[in-house]
């Protein structure tokens, strides 16, 4: 039997591209005794030429006509360059490397596959002694084998090429649901985060790809923003939603009792320990610790709780033995922690692992727009409380909260509609007079300003002048007030019997 048919068997029984190539080329080169023997293979998008061999770091422009093999791509004929004609082919440094080794007998041979063919698939690259490879071309039976590997080689990258399209059709499948879950979750996320405003949008999606992750989670925010509204986000939608969420404010627990609350503590480790007391790090074990307002964390415990991270592991208070917890941690300060760790008041070790993931809440001045959704937002958490059918806010009393500046963010804005909730009849809008006396400061500003006497070198009747200034102050807050004495003797800071009894003396109606 013919050994090129032999050699073709074996070719037929491969299933692997790359596998394929590398048999055909060390047999070609075996049989053939040839110093060289590689197939030039074409890139994914068509534009450049490379090695079958992942050793050679080589790479050829198709349409670099200062290579041989962009002028054999274009014939579709083959190429033979004696050592000679090679001193024409200096420019491409990668074509000089590979043919430095070419002797005075030898000739550089570049194919085109498959053999007789306008449309070519593959380079075969070829350094041997002349008279051998041209007589080899011309044995019909290498021609065979050179026909077998192409038709096999073609078959075998359709099929590669079509498994590849499968599983980019299958990842872009996949991202476009993890697209599509995640804005489910990030929509989900409007109903306790409030806002359309791009800032909130923003949070929104920050909350879904950190609770996606392992960092670790800085939140960080002005007060009354809503950091722990944000860190239940995170928790809520992790793979540990299942578990814990252990949540404690650093700043309001003495720094006596804050470790024995984090790590617990065995029974007779101080005064009074007549138990074991497990810690919030232990509780907290396959779930969440939230630790509000860390940065008022003595150092001393930042010390510990850095360990306690880098370990997993922790000892109680007056505990012989350590403890295993698998929390994921969420903190949040309002304060400046870059600006303690220059201050030598925070670990910057520390620093750097809660910092894994940074989220900044946005303050309400930021977030105007807003403002009516939260509005809307709080006071329906108020009638599902009271059982009231308040009907919403005004729009004047939408644009006055506009033009606040509110300095308690989320939190304020909430105390503010649950008051204006509580001042306005069921069935009713909340007016804008329901709360301005509240988030105007006491020294009057335009809206309650009363003009004064150009100069008091004009009056010459004091207690006139004094009635007469009472009188104005009084009708222009019932005239805010719509006439609701209650309301403009609360803004006075008088009792509504008083009220009456200045509007009697003064003749004063409501408007």
């Amino acid at each position: 039997m013919n050994r090129w048919l032999t050699y073709a068997t074996d070719l037929v029984g491969i299933r692997k591209p790359q596998q394929l190539a590398t048999l055909f080329t060390d047999t070609v080169s075996r049989e053939l005794d040839l110093d060289t023997c590689l197939l030039l293979v074409p890139s994914a998008d068509g534009r450049t030429l490379v090695p079958h061999r992942s050793d050679l770091e080589m790479v050829w422009s198709v349409t670099d006509f200062d290579c041989p093999f962009a002028h054999v791509l274009q014939s579709s004929k083959s190429m033979a360059l004696s050592l000679d004609s090679l001193v024409f082919w200096q420019s491409d440094r990668s074509f000089v490397q590979l043919t430095e080794s070419v002797g005075m007998f030898d000739v550089v041979r570049i194919v085109p596959l498959p053999l007789n063919q306008d449309v070519v698939k593959t380079l075969l690259f070829l350094i041997g002694e002349a008279e051998h490879l041209h007589q080899v071309f011309a044995d019909d039976d290498f021609r065979r084998y050179v026909d077998v590997f192409s038709q096999q080689w073609a078959l075998l990258t359709d099929i590669e090429r079509e498994e590849q399209h499968q599983r980019d059709l299958r990842e872009s499948l996949f991202d476009v649901e993890r697209a599509r879950e995640q804005q489910r979750l990030t929509d989900s996320l409007s109903r306790t985060l409030v806002g359309q405003s791009a800032p909130m949008v923003k949070l929104r999606e920050q909350i879904v790809s950190a609770a996606g992750s392992q960092l670790s989670v800085m939140i960080q925010g002005d007060t009354g923003t809503g950091k722990e509204l944000v860190a239940q986000a995170v928790h809520d939608l992790s793979e540990r939603a299942d578990q814990p969420f252990i949540a404690i404010n650093c700043a309001a627990i003495p720094e006596n009792l804050l470790e024995s609350e984090l790590f617990g503590y065995s029974k007779g480790a101080f005064s009074g320990a007549e138990a074991d007391k497990q810690g919030l790090i232990a509780q907290a074990n396959g779930g969440t610790l939230f630790l509000d307002e860390i940065g008022d964390m003595p150092l001393v415990l930042q010390a510990k709780l850095l360990r306690v991270l880098e370990t997993r592991k922790f000892r109680p208070v007056g505990g012989k033995e350590e403890q295993a917890s698998d929390f994921r941690l969420v903190s949040a300060t309002h304060v400046n922690l870059l600006g303690q760790v220059r201050q030598k008041a925070f670990r910057q070790d520390l620093y750097y692992r809660l910092f894994q993931y940074p989220i900044t809440v946005p303050c309400l001045t930021e977030r105007i727009d807003d403002i009516a959704l939260l509005s809307q937002h709080f006071v329906q958490l108020f009638n599902d409380s009271h059982g009231t059918q308040i009907r919403g806010l005004n729009y004047k009393a939408i644009d006055c909260l506009k033009q606040h500046n509110f300095n308690g963010n989320v939190r304020e804005l909430k105390h503010l509609i649950e008051f204006g909730c509580a001042q306005t009849q069921d069935g009713h809008e909340v007016q804008v007079s329901s709360f301005i006396h509240r988030i105007l400061p006491r020294e009057e500003v335009n809206l309650f300003q009363v003009e004064e006497p150009e100069s008091c070198t004009v009056i010459k009747d004091l207690k006139q002048a004094i009635q007469d200034f009472e009188s104005k102050i009084i009708r222009e807050r019932l005239r805010l007030f719509s006439g609701d004495r209650a309301k403009a003797a609360e803004s006075l800071g008088i009792p509504k019997r008083t009220l009456a009894y200045k509007c009697q003396k003064l003749e004063i109606k409501a408007p």
